[in-house]
């Protein structure tokens, strides 16, 4: 059943209504202010400013994170400080063999000088202890919540400077920073003389790749992020990647989120040091011979990736017994996988899910240790779940939505019976579908133009769904991808419907010519020409 949220027909209505429901005020969303006051990023930006006067001959080395926003904000940093000549060292996790985050490892690698942790750091109590033991200036940018006691209280990591909103929120203007976009202050701020919109790009990607709420500081931040990178204000890197995938001045946040993310996690979710390979490619100048062989080798992996975890995604499936929530190991998912297999399972079955996969580690009385990553629904907040069990636990961390953890291979049956009990009664899966505003077709150009107004669109600020009756009889019908989304386009209507995921469904109704329909609508661009696309939710006659 097709049913209308409230009674709203206005699309600015409609956009307020969902930030609003997320906890922001329309003064907050629509705030255009790119430099709202963060607590420490003066005394950040002082710190390096007078260490790099003091030690003009000494190493800056940068330790960054093996996803988008980690190796978008250790790159802005290091294209920042090269303006002034003084190139640093960069470090990525290996994520495989080291795991996230500084470690006592890596602290064992940097002989002097000072160090800067970017979307990482708050949390590595022991590395960086140990970093200041060595005699290291620290400096922590990060943007994840800190270590707190027993009491309550929170326990701050021994750096020089630590910029992280979180710390001391009431003190800021702005939090919801992620890693990249807390780098580019910092480098705004220290070289304020220099545009450096080439690194806004940078910025708004992290941004919209790690999930961060689109409304003041970050969401314009992706607004001229995607401004630059739709003029080619990009560095040599990027500009090689994205003239490899076609892009063609017209990208919007859905560029970011479905084609650019991916591949930058992809190399890391499948090699140790996949996240380097990334970071390597965007330290590239436009000469240098390697360049597009990195370009290739860059999207070739995420196609690997897409492979793999479609494979891997089956398989689990034909081991599926009905439960929910869903507990499964699987020896042979590569852990940089199981976290897309979780959310698939998630996704199709509408309840909590976790994928567990071997490692290398064993426990002190030789006992297995496997990896899970989990994903769960709106109404079971998973890290209070797994806190109700973790006495089953090796270690955990996460969040409402998803989390990571180690359990005893041992323990696998009386660890999924206890997560059954603590995550409670699981709703079952709606056949309802929500929509926010219903148009007629020639409606069309006036609702995309009131939808650009307030793009970009992603977390706190949901995209608005439209109902559309659409006859299709005179549309053609394309098979396209991987075999498994459609495509109905009509020149003359200039409007291109896509169903992604859903030949088997379109075809089981025998390719209905009358369409009841809820989606998205956007521009689509191609070859310089305009269309309209409307992508499919759901669809019935």
């Amino acid at each position: 059943m097709y049913i209308k949220r409230d009674g709203l027909n206005d699309v600015k209505k409609i956009v307020l209504r969902n930030i609003s429901k997320n906890g922001y005020t329309e003064e907050q969303f629509f705030d255009e202010r790119l430099d709202p006051h963060v607590d420490q990023l003066d005394e950040a930006v002082a710190f390096a400013r007078n260490w790099m006067m003091l030690n003009d001959n000494e190493p800056i080395t940068i330790v960054g994170d093996y996803d988008v926003d980690g190796i978008t904000s250790t790159d802005i940093l290091y294209e920042a400080l090269k303006k002034i000549n003084r190139t640093p060292v960069t470090r990525l996790p290996r994520r495989f063999s080291e795991g996230y985050g500084l470690s006592e490892k890596i602290i064992d690698e940097i002989a002097e000088g000072l160090l800067i942790t970017v979307d990482n750091g708050i949390a590595a109590l022991p590395a960086i202890k140990k970093a200041k033991a060595k005699g290291l200036s620290v400096i922590v940018i990060d943007h994840h919540l800190p270590v707190t006691g027993d009491d309550g209280k929170i326990i701050l990591p021994p750096a020089d400077v630590i910029l992280d909103p979180h710390v001391y929120p009431e003190k800021s203007e702005f939090v919801d920073y992620c890693g990249a976009g807390l780098a580019y202050r910092f480098a705004k701020k220290l070289l304020p003389n220099l545009k450096l919109i080439e690194l806004l790009n940078l910025a708004s990607l992290g941004t919209v790749a790690d999930v961060m709420p689109l409304y003041g500081a970050n969401r314009q931040m992706v607004i001229k992020g995607l401004e630059a990178l739709n003029k080619n204000k990009v560095i040599p890197g990027l500009n090689a990647l994205i003239n490899k995938l076609g892009f063609d001045g017209h990208q919007t946040e859905m560029d970011y989120g479905f084609k650019l993310g991916p591949i930058f996690n992809a190399s890391g979710r499948l090699y140790d040091n996949g996240a380097e390979r990334v970071l390597r490619l965007l330290k590239l100048d436009r000469d240098d011979p390697k360049l597009m062989f990195k370009v290739n080798n860059v999207i070739n992996t995420n196609e690997q990736r897409k492979e793999i975890a479609k494979n891997d995604t089956a398989r689990v499936y034909d081991t599926l017994d009905g439960t929910r929530p869903i507990v499964v190991y699987d020896e042979n998912i590569g852990e940089g996988i199981i976290g897309l297999v979780a959310g698939r399972l998630t996704e199709d079955f509408y309840c909590p899910s976790i994928v567990f996969t071997k490692t290398e580690k064993v426990a002190e009385d030789g006992d297995i240790i496997i990896k899970g990553s989990g994903r769960s629904i709106p109404e079971i907040h998973l890290k209070n779940v797994l806190d109700k069990i973790k006495d089953k636990i090796e270690g955990y961390g996460g969040h409402a939505g998803a989390a990571g953890l180690s359990i005893r291979l041992s323990r696998l049956d009386e660890f999924k019976q206890a997560f059954i009990e603590a995550c409670g009664e699981i709703p079952e899966l709606s056949t309802d579908v929500y929509y926010d505003i219903e148009i007629e077709p020639e409606e069309i150009p006036e609702v995309v133009e009131q939808l650009k107004r307030f793009a970009p669109y992603g977390e706190g600020n949901p995209r608005v769904s439209i109902r559309m009756r659409l006859d299709v009889s005179d549309y053609e019908y394309h098979i396209i991808g991987d075999g498994t989304h459609f495509m109905l386009k009509n020149e003359d209507a200039n409007l291109t419907i896509m169903g992604f995921g859903m030949v088997t469904a379109y075809e089981k109704a025998e390719k209905p010519t009358k369409l009841d329909c809820i989606g998205y609508m956007s521009e689509h661009w191609y070859n310089k020409k305009m269309s309209y696309k409307f992508e499919l939710v759901s669809f019935s006659e």
